[in-house]
């Protein structure tokens, strides 16, 4: 997962270092944390609060952009650059997730009884990276991209959990005192979305998620158990995303096209996930 990690800034740094060397830009930062804008065409970074402006002269300008300022930004923490907001990925975002289109064609119907999870498993997104383009000078449709991580927790119905038997995650029934039975996946996250401003605050989104498997494992107490890379999932998602906002929060809605599960290893279905992104 380190690795993985390692490699991903690597090559967000690199493409951000090209940039600035192919417009030989000088760096000024704004300790404010006030929004730094330069002239068109140049490149803004944000980590942890304090702006990064590069352009040609190395001064920053007023606040407020205008139709001469950055048309390319990018943020930590999903700060938003502009009166006009291009940047529409939150830092968090929180919901609930579940498997549509569910189908047991595998399973006996004793089996099929014990797969089903339950409506209350958890849905959280991390994304401590975005970037944001304007493709117009009036910042009203943008680009927005990010790099994060989302973790799911599916929540059996009941005390079950899966085993790996006969190339198939069968059911299997907990004894004893069995709480909080669930399994859990950790993607590496990335939205790709085309955004509408329709004013300073309201927008809307839509577009696609990439999410690679980088981890998955079975958990249930007590006593406290942990079991790491037994669950058949797809080790790649591809899917559709949308979302509504206004200012500082937007709901938003996510469907994968694949199977959760590989193919005759699991139940069939689709990862479905809704909730809220907060900005800070």
């Amino acid at each position: 997962m380190k690795k993985y990690l390692a490699l991903a800034l690597i090559f967000t740094l690199m493409a951000v270092c090209a940039s600035a060397q192919e417009q030989n830009d000088k760096v000024t930062i704004n300790n404010s944390g006030d929004y730094v804008s330069a002239k068109d065409g140049n490149l803004n970074l944000s980590v942890a609060g304090m702006m990064f402006s590069i352009n040609n002269e190395g001064q920053a300008v007023p606040a407020m952009p205008s139709k001469s300022n950055s048309k390319v930004g990018f943020s930590i923490y999903g700060d938003s650059f502009g009166a006009t907001k291009t940047d529409h990925i939150a830092f968090i975002e929180l919901g609930v997730n579940t498997i549509a289109n569910q189908s047991y064609d595998l399973y006996t119907p004793e089996e099929a009884a014990m797969l089903p999870f339950s409506r209350s498993s958890h849905y959280v997104a991390l994304n401590p990276l975005t970037m944001s383009v304007a493709l117009n000078k009036s910042r009203s449709l943008s680009f927005n991209m990010a790099l994060g991580f989302a973790i799911e927790n599916y929540k059996f119905a009941g005390k079950y959990s899966m085993k790996y038997d006969g190339g198939i995650m069968r059911p299997i029934e907990l004894d004893g005192n069995i709480k909080k039975s669930k399994l859990i996946a950790t993607y590496l996250h990335f939205p790709f979305l085309l955004n509408y401003n329709f004013s300073r605050k309201f927008f809307i989104a839509a577009g696609v998620n990439l999410d690679i498997l980088m981890n998955s494992k079975l958990f249930f107490k007590k006593p406290r158990t942990s079991i790491d890379g037994e669950v058949t999932l797809n080790p790649i998602q591809v899917g559709a995303t949308a979302r509504i906002g206004w200012g500082k929060l937007y709901g938003f809605v996510n469907y994968s096209f694949m199977e959760m599960f590989k193919r005759d290893t699991g139940p069939g279905g689709n990862r479905l996930s809704a909730g809220i992104g907060l900005f800070f």
